[in-house]
């Protein structure tokens, strides 16, 4: 299915989004490396309207001048959801995006439903970003091979991976977002690759154990970029977590492993 892209005012400037499919209506926040239209994307796009919001500066966007921080774009997001969706919704965050999820809970709470942080870049010990382009590609994917052909072009690439530091997103435990953890009373599945060499296991276990209605479920035999790894899989789980909510199964032999 065809994303449209579509732009809408906000307070801070406009705001580029993309929407695809039809029903419950579902938000999804884009990791560092920008907007990439995955298999999971696709699948979500099949029993949801999926609106994937491109943050301020990245992807050739212009970055709005009061957006500085986690907690402004956060809200931003917030302002989103309230003007295009019109009311709370379930929202998915990858990597950076699930940093910009996590601030959203505590900020706007009144606008997240469901909650679904895919590896989220939080927590993770200083000097775990990789420092050059092939590091982190060796980092971000387990299988390489499964990349489409017309990936991002690598300047753009790069171009969005320097905006973190634009919001202040910090290399290692944000303190103040750890504190504010416990407060978010959303049903929250976290979702890690077995094979994350970005992202290390004790992040998300500590996450969890801060999140008072969280499930922590670990993609097998999937790096960092587990959409690009195993789509099957996170779709799987995905579906299931998001149409039956607390009573969600998964069979976790063949899909995944459930560390809590």
């Amino acid at each position: 299915m065809q994303p449209q892209q579509r732009r809408v005012s906000l307070s801070s400037g406009e705001l580029t989004y993309f929407v695809a499919g039809e029903g419950r209506p579902l938000v999804y926040l884009h990791p560092a490396g920008g907007v990439h239209w995955t298999r999971v994307l696709e699948g979500l796009a099949e029993s949801f309207t999926l609106h994937v919001p491109v943050m301020p500066g990245f992807d050739g966007t212009s970055a709005h001048g009061a957006v500085k921080s986690m907690p402004t774009l956060a809200k931003l997001i917030g302002e989103f959801i309230e003007k295009v969706v019109g009311g709370p919704c379930d929202v998915i965050g990858c990597s950076f995006g699930g940093c910009v999820a996590l601030w959203l809970a505590t900020e706007r709470p009144d606008r997240v439903d469901h909650l679904v942080l895919e590896c989220p870049a939080v927590f993770r010990p200083k000097g775990a970003r990789p420092a050059d382009a092939e590091a982190l590609r060796k980092a971000l994917y387990a299988h390489p091979e499964k990349l489409p052909a017309d990936s991002k072009p690598a300047e753009l690439e790069a171009a969005n991976r320097r905006m973190p530091p634009h919001y202040r997103a910090p290399d290692d435990t944000d303190a103040e977002l750890l504190a504010k953890t416990a407060s978010i009373d959303k049903l929250t599945l976290i979702l890690h690759g077995t094979a994350d060499r970005t992202i290390p296991k004790e992040s998300v276990q500590l996450l969890k154990s801060r999140l008072p209605r969280s499930y922590l479920v670990y993609i097998w035999d999937a790096a960092h970029a587990i959409e690009v790894d195993q789509p099957e899989r996170v779709l799987a789980v995905l579906g299931s977590f998001l149409e039956r909510s607390e009573g969600f199964i998964v069979n976790w032999g063949t899909l995944a492993l459930d560390a809590g």
